[in-house]
């Protein structure tokens, strides 16, 4: 938990800047606002992934840094885990499934990390984290040379960014810890308007709880 207040990183500076020169050209006459390339131009979305560390989660920003337009969780839109819903089996792979639900969205985007949620390990990555095609991808950070490998998150490809009848849908495979212990997953993600500036889009988090479930005894056989 974060005691006190620190300088804002490069991507939240950036993203302030960008905010500024978008407020400034938008007060400018048309076609002379002096300040470089056009808002299509500028890529200000991050349409090829956002910065790591974006999650909500253990004091981080939302995907809110950079994107404005409504306020946080704005209602009429759904944001889902699927594949979790009984908790996790320690050790096992278990495909999830991150899916943003939005009215008149044209481009979207998301981020998530598997961290334990208590203990002397609270805060720290727990278990990994493999893409499943080109839709996501994995970024990781490098939290002092820690023995876990650092922090790990999965987000969106410029692939994946691209949602069909308001619907985006990210899966992905998770590997649980051997550890039994309780799992955080943080998620935040985007609803863009597609016009590849930071206005006019959505942000909807959600956390969830994680606790181990028992194995099957043997023998016992999948319900058809």
């Amino acid at each position: 938990m974060r005691t006190s207040l620190s300088a804002p990183g490069p991507a939240a500076t950036l993203c302030a800047a960008g905010l500024l020169a978008l407020a400034l050209a938008a007060a400018a006459p048309p076609g002379n606002s002096g300040i470089g390339p056009p808002l299509e131009a500028r890529g200000a979305a991050h349409i090829e992934g956002p910065p790591a560390g974006h999650t909500g989660g253990f004091g981080e920003p939302t995907c809110a840094t950079c994107h404005i337009g409504a306020p946080l969780n704005e209602p009429g839109s759904t944001l889902q885990v699927l594949g979790l819903e009984d908790g996790y089996r320690p050790g096992q792979r278990h495909p999830v499934t991150i899916r943003l639900e939005s009215f008149d969205m044209r481009s979207a985007g998301f981020q998530a990390s598997f961290r334990f949620d208590g203990g002397e390990r609270r805060g720290a990555r727990a278990g990994e984290i493999r893409p499943l095609d080109d839709q996501v991808t994995v970024a990781r950070t490098d939290d002092g040379g820690t023995a876990d490998g650092g922090t790990e998150y999965v987000q969106h490809t410029r692939a994946g960014s691209r949602p069909t009848d308001d619907i985006a849908a990210w899966t992905f495979e998770w590997r649980a810890p051997e550890t039994e212990a309780t799992i955080v997953l943080h998620v935040a993600a985007n609803s863009g308007s597609g016009d590849d500036s930071p206005l006019d889009d959505l942000v909807y988090t959600r956390a969830v709880s994680l606790t181990p479930t028992a194995s099957k005894p043997a023998g016992q056989r999948e319900p058809r």
